[in-house]
């Protein structure tokens, strides 16, 4: 005899539904061996196929060609028509350019990423040289993106080879590249900004970060927001006069005390709930943290 598990009442075999609620009837002959598992059997999870961006030989060849068609015929239309290379030369560095982009990480026998990012960025830097040499005779507007670029290869490599070392001491050969940097770019210029100016604020920027990154050893995370924010404070203060003293010769500060008394209370006040733990608990059961 079966019962209705919902409503309760006595159900003839022959039924498949109970006559009052509708529910189904199971009867223990029916239950299939599917229907006895508990867990359902287990699914392999397909994994992402690796993505290889080295492109192939094939593309390689492909790429060769293609470029080579355009290259000769710049060149046979401009020396046919002017007995010299003119202004084929910029065409033909154009796609030299491309297909070292695109297709030599390819033909590298030991492939890296650092050594794909140094052989485009000098690669970049050859083809800028080139083009300001051939249209100037000397170098001009060159010096700027290529100054810009190799900065760029120096962050990339500190972060590359030191990135297990002293933090501090990679902001250090940071600050001294950017230095050189600005240098560089104030002899170009043929101006006079870089021990009055650049060189304060490098120090600055230098010495508050490290500031930071010693203390933030010794703080939580409340308490590093609140280190920031002082150090954002001073960083305006000191930014600020700087300015001054350079343009105007003045030793005065307006802006930065405004942003100043905003922050530094804001990070006493963190710095008060980091020490205090009977206000950081009060703070979170009043606001649900």
């Amino acid at each position: 005899m079966a019962y209705c598990v919902k409503c309760g009442v006595e159900l003839d075999l022959d039924l498949t539904s109970c006559p009052l609620c509708s529910t189904p009837v199971y009867y223990p002959e029916d239950i299939t061996e599917e229907t006895k598992k508990r867990y359902p059997d287990r699914i392999q999870k397909v994994q992402p196929k690796h993505v290889n961006l080295v492109p192939s030989k094939a593309f390689v060849y492909l790429m060769t060609f293609l470029i080579i068609i355009p290259v000769i015929v710049c060149l046979m239309i401009d020396i046919r028509s002017n007995n010299t290379i003119t202004w084929a030369f910029y065409p033909v560095a154009s796609l030299l350019l491309t297909w070292i982009l695109m297709a030599y990480p390819a033909l590298m026998k030991r492939y890296s990423f650092m050594k794909v990012v140094t052989i485009d960025i000098y690669s970049i830097i050859l083809f800028l040289i080139s083009l300001d040499i051939y249209s100037g005779g000397f170098l001009s507007w060159s010096v700027y993106p290529v100054a810009s670029l190799l900065l760029i290869w120096v962050y990339y490599l500190l972060a590359f080879l030191f990135r297990h070392k002293n933090p501090a001491f990679i902001i250090i050969i940071g600050a001294i590249s950017t230095g050189l940097f600005l240098y560089l770019i104030e002899q170009a210029t043929k101006s006079v900004w870089f021990f009055n100016l650049a060189i304060p604020l490098l120090v600055l920027i230098a010495i508050l970060a490290i500031f930071v990154l010693i203390l933030s050893r010794y703080t939580k995370r409340v308490g590093l927001l609140g280190l920031i924010l002082t150090a954002i404070s001073f960083l305006c203060l000191g930014t600020e006069f700087i300015l001054n003293r350079f343009i105007n010769n003045t030793f005065s500060l307006f802006w930065s005390l405004i942003v100043a008394g905003v922050l530094i209370p804001v990070a006493i006040l963190l710095f008060f709930v980091q020490s205090n733990e009977e206000f950081r608990t009060y703070l979170q059961k009043k606001f649900h943290l």
